[in-house]
């Protein structure tokens, strides 16, 4: 278990700040990561291309060999300054078998989704990431306040107040880890399972059918990922829907697992695969409120 004290925050970036772009998971449209770059370009910032930047094999951004030398690169090169994901889908748990790199300069190291496993795999090693919308989406797809969030966050204020509405009532902060649902579901009984005991723990997911995200909370449970968890805080969980008929909802399935650990738990927080995607460092301190998730950034 880590905790603040003994974890190494990501160092704000200054203008002219190189970025290491590299894609660690699945194949990407190059138009769009290009809107990506174009605007970090926009905020001050050098995105440098990995070397085998748009490489494409099957489903993934190239073979595991190129996308694990692009990440050891992206994670390690002393001449940048951080490291953004291009896209997520899949493909991190192949390169992680063996481990992160032994050493780790501070850096942001930004992504979500499939990048749920290289924030865990950072967490084991203390290092503090920045789950944010990879660049594949954060031009676009991406909305304006979450843009400016996470600008401010790169630039070392993540401090922000993320409104919800209350499931489990109570107040408790602690360090925010977590992720995508079904990608720490993946990573049960592997060396990257997720280690969340005194943390608050954030959950989000996208296009699942309530049966699903079931089983994966089960699975979450029957794992012992939810061992020791001091609060829950739940992102959107866009296009999980259910036959207009039905009289129970998505926080039903999600409060029958959730409810049993009797902490606090907020939902409806803008985190996820929609427009609304806060960014956060994973592992710093957050506040769940009756009605809200407090960030701190404690840099």
């Amino acid at each position: 278990m880590n905790t603040l004290s003994s974890a190494v925050l990501p160092p704000p970036l200054k203008p002219g700040a190189r970025i290491g772009v590299f894609a660690p998971s699945g194949a990407f449209n190059p138009e769009r990561v290009a809107k990506g770059c174009d605007l970090i370009r926009g905020w001050g910032f050098e995105p440098v291309e990995a070397p085998n930047l748009g490489g494409v094999f099957r489903y993934l951004a190239g073979t595991d060999v190129q996308r694990t030398r692009d990440m050891v690169w992206a994670l390690t090169d002393p001449g940048l300054d951080a490291a953004w994901m291009a896209r997520g889908g899949y493909g991190l748990t192949r390169l992680l078998r063996g481990g992160l790199p032994e050493r780790l300069p501070p850096r942001p190291v930004i992504g979500f989704s499939d990048g749920t496993a290289l924030m865990s795999a950072l967490w084991q090693r203390g290092v503090v990431g920045v789950h944010g919308p990879v660049l594949h989406s954060v031009a676009d797809l991406t909305d304006p306040p979450s843009q400016d969030h996470l600008r401010a966050l790169l630039g070392g204020d993540g401090a922000a107040q993320l409104d919800g509405h209350s499931l489990v009532k109570g107040e408790v902060t602690a360090p925010l880890v977590g992720g995508n649902l079904c990608m720490l579901a993946s990573t049960c009984g592997t060396p990257l399972q997720l280690d969340a005991r005194g943390c608050i723990l954030l959950l989000e997911d996208v296009s699942e059918p309530p049966y699903k995200l079931d089983r994966t909370l089960e699975q979450l449970d029957q794992a012992g990922v939810f061992e020791g968890v001091v609060g829950v805080a739940l992102g959107d969980f866009v296009g999980s829907t259910l036959p207009t008929h039905d009289t129970w909802t998505i926080e039903d399935v999600l409060m029958e697992h959730i409810g049993r650990l009797e902490v606090p738990v907020v939902a409806g927080l803008p985190v996820g695969h929609g427009a609304r995607n806060r960014a956060f460092l994973h592992g710093a301190p957050a506040t769940l409120t009756r009605h809200a998730l407090v960030l701190e950034d404690p840099r």
